[in-house]
């Protein structure tokens, strides 16, 4: 007992020292399209305490989505980057309070997008029909229609808690904006084979299948030969256009070297004349200094 006691007044004295305001927020769901987040307050002193209240909602709600803030104030922070809950209550000794907030169930993807973004592919999948993208188109087209069905087997699951609700929901949006990249590729392929369609045509006839003298009918193997002999032929051409250019620049080179050799050797050896106009050179004698007379002593 005495050692409980003893862990009750430490405790007491941190929550004086530290003025303590124990702030713990949950989420439970009170319906399909509405969350609430619980804030509770506790005052552990033996004094009356005033508690400022200010706790960040999460990134994804604006102030339009809370629908009763249960006497809080909704303000933006600016270094928090959110939307925030404000307010001052003030607390009897050991008394506790909890705020009941009740929000918009924002972490859901409308189904309606799914729908807009499956009619946008099935109309651009029947204009790539016959060209030479409709392949491409097809295994982009797998890929939205795969990604969008996982966004909507994981907003069926229930959850067990509003926290991981809202964690599939992040990782939803991950995917729905990967889903939105795939389709912008479509909307490019729709758009080249519009650009060139002669290209898409001419592709189309050399994939197609082709029979047999038995009438058998076989799959077209033109297509990949003929992509990957252009592939060469241009690597061909390039290699050529990059010879060309290094044997240019390696005899312009050579003859930059010449010359300033040549100028070199001419600055470096000067010659003189002797007025017939063959050069002559100048020899110079070395002298020797004359060493000063000195007397010759006989001992």
């Amino acid at each position: 007992m005495k050692r409980r006691a003893r862990l009750i007044r430490w405790w007491q004295f941190l929550s004086m020292v530290v003025g303590v305001c124990v702030v713990l927020v949950g989420l439970t769901s009170v319906a399909s399209a509405d969350m609430v987040m619980k804030v509770l307050i506790v005052n552990p002193s033996d004094e009356v305490k005033e508690f400022k209240i200010h706790y960040p909602l999460p990134s994804e709600v604006k102030r339009e989505h809370v629908l009763d803030a249960d006497g809080l104030k909704v303000d933006y922070d600016s270094d928090a980057n959110a939307y925030v809950l404000v307010g001052t209550v003030t607390l009897k000794p050991k008394e506790s309070i909890t705020k009941r907030v009740l929000l918009e169930d924002v972490w859901v993807i409308g189904a309606e997008q799914f729908t807009m973004y499956r009619k946008e592919t099935r109309g651009i999948l029947d204009k790539l029909d016959g060209t030479s993208y409709a392949e491409q188109g097809r295994l982009l087209g797998q890929a939205i229609e795969r990604k969008i069905s996982e966004i909507e087997e994981s907003q069926e699951q229930s959850v067990l808690s509003p926290a991981q609700h809202i964690a599939h929901y992040r990782d939803n949006v991950k995917k729905f904006q990967m889903v939105e990249a795939d389709l912008v590729s479509m909307r490019q392929l729709m758009v080249m084979s519009a650009i060139h369609p002669e290209t898409s045509t001419t592709s189309a006839a050399i994939a197609a299948p082709t029979a047999t003298k038995s009438g058998a009918v076989t799959p077209g193997r033109l297509s990949m030969f003929a992509t990957w002999s252009m592939v060469f032929i241009i690597l061909g051409l390039l290699g050529f256009v990059s010879l060309s250019f290094f044997l240019v620049w390696q005899r312009q080179l050579k003859v930059e070297i010449a010359k300033q050799a040549a100028q070199e050797h001419a600055t470096t050896s000067p010659l003189t004349t002797n007025g017939h106009g063959n050069p002559t050179s100048s020899v110079v004698k070395p002298t020797t200094p004359s060493s000063p007379s000195r007397p010759v002593i006989h001992t």
